[in-house]
């Protein structure tokens, strides 16, 4: 009997516990004036590109506001819209904090958008900034179309978009590409690496898989001593080693 009426206590104290945190819930989310839980602090982790105050601008939360009337998903669809940004998360940090998580993208290619200004890519085809300095290391892409040439343009053609970020995810042991051109749409995607050997992709439809298939390449031939490695033909490889001076 006593065993039973423990229980029936505690499950009256937890129903207890719960219908005062509920209470403070919808207190706090309409009556945004009174300071239980409302909006005091905004961290932001994760960027290196995007500076905080643009993070915090994007975000448009504003202070003293009931934290629990924030829209976590509403405010990471406005934090994405940011060129660099690939992802926002967003939580509550109780008492009166919300806090804003970022993931940037990867530099993936470099773009003359005009005889002097450069266009620099990020993964998803998205221009992130009109500098390139100090990306000395991303490949140049030829021969590429942009929506716009300015941050949140993007490349238009969704073959570039596939190769370029297939490339920037695969390890190729001994070769590393410096230039990327696909003037020739229709023909060949082509590749230039570091050591002048040229890759010839082939189509643009088909090229990303062909980096896959380069990088499995690269683990049994060293690219260096090659002036040309073709892969236009399916499940072949066309290699012609370099002339002996």
């Amino acid at each position: 009997m006593k065993e039973g009426k423990s229980r029936r206590r505690a499950a009256f104290w937890l129903l207890g516990l719960g219908g005062v945190l509920i209470t403070v819930a919808i207190i706090a989310l309409y009556t945004p004036w009174l300071p239980i839980f409302d909006l005091r602090e905004v961290g932001i982790s994760g960027n290196h590109e995007t500076a905080s105050f643009d993070i915090a601008r994007a975000a448009n939360l504003r202070g003293g506001v009931g934290l629990l009337s924030v829209s976590l998903s509403f405010t990471a669809k406005r934090v994405s819209v940011l060129p660099w940004i690939k992802e926002a998360r967003v939580h509550y940090s109780f008492p009166h904090g919300v806090g804003i998580d970022v993931v940037e993208r990867t530099p993936v290619a470099r773009v003359a958008a005009t005889s002097t200004s450069c266009a620099l890519i990020g993964e998803g085809g998205v221009v992130v900034s009109m500098a390139c300095g100090g990306h000395d290391a991303v490949p140049t892409l030829k021969g590429a179309a942009l929506s716009k040439a300015e941050p949140g343009g993007h490349l238009v053609d969704a073959g570039v978009v596939s190769l370029m970020d297939t490339l920037q995810r695969a390890a190729i042991p001994g070769l590393t590409v410096r230039e990327v051109d696909v003037t020739d749409k229709g023909k060949s995607a082509e590749l230039v690496t570091t050591a002048d050997t040229r890759v010839r992709l082939g189509a643009l439809d088909g090229a990303a898989d062909r980096i896959r298939y380069l990088e499995a390449l690269c683990h049994t031939v060293k690219a260096e001593q090659y002036e040309l490695i073709d892969l236009r033909i399916g499940g072949e490889a066309t290699l012609v080693p370099r002339a002996r001076r």
